[in-house]
């Protein structure tokens, strides 16, 4: 198996991937990858509102990781009753599930029941190896906006582990080679191909150094290197 003389990952984490609509009266809220649908109550900005079986997501590419943050502010309209509720999923994984009654709130906004704004600060494991993530907000309700409704605000993802992906060949296609937080020491010992491309989330830093020539420069990376090939590195310690 070949091996590589020097290889360190620093990790500084967390890793901010992602925030939108996070101030009361916040512009971005209207300029959003979630919904076009943006409502207003006692002066708060929120995407929404929505109900029945509606539902809102984005799409993230290009980030790896073992663990993720997902916070967001819930707007509970009106009323909630114990059959209603909000899922939360990362591609088809349930990372959070949410209910209200239509005693919790204060009067806010709507006529008929009490309104709530409250905080969701969600932690969960991804599969190793994907690097995009689908994030969705799902409705389950069975009345009209009338009576009840839901939106949200101020999202913020994070990279709670974050990985970096070696790849075989140019533009991160091939074969794919991770490390994660917590497991660079162990995966370092045996590499299994020479890279051509390294996907590297902002604030990680990838050192390594070139095993035929013991002693030489080490090589800091820290963006993502879209194809190695003009230097091929890293180069291989051929085992005897």
């Amino acid at each position: 198996m070949p091996k590589v003389s020097f290889i360190k990952i620093v990790f500084f984490y967390p890793i901010l991937v992602y925030q939108n609509c996070m101030d009361t009266r916040s512009a971005d809220c209207y300029n959003n990858d979630w919904s076009n649908k943006v409502g207003d109550c006692a002066g708060n900005i929120f995407l929404g509102p929505f109900t029945l079986n509606e539902t809102i997501s984005r799409q993230f590419d290009n980030v790896r990781g073992a663990r993720f943050g997902f916070n967001f502010t819930i707007a509970k309209i009106d009323s909630w009753d114990p059959n209603d509720f909000l899922i939360v999923f990362a591609d088809e994984i349930e990372i959070g599930k949410f209910w209200y009654t239509p005693a919790d709130g204060v009067d806010m906004c709507y006529v008929q029941y009490l309104d709530l704004f409250a905080e969701k600060q969600i932690k969960f494991n991804f599969p190793e190896g994907r690097s995009s993530m689908k994030i969705t907000l799902d409705g389950n309700f069975d009345e009209p906006l009338s009576n009840e409704g839901w939106g949200a605000k101020r999202f913020i993802l994070q990279i709670l582990q974050p990985c970096v992906a070696f790849y075989s060949d140019c533009n991160f296609q091939g074969e794919v080679w991770t490390i994660c937080s917590g497991n660079q020491t162990n995966h370092a010992r045996d590499i299994p191909f020479e890279f051509k491309s390294i996907l590297i989330e902002n604030g990680i830093q990838v050192k390594m150094r070139d095993p035929r020539y013991y002693g030489g420069q080490t090589q800091t990376y820290t963006s993502s290197q879209y194809c190695l090939s003009s230097y091929q590195f890293p180069k291989y310690k051929q085992n005897a």
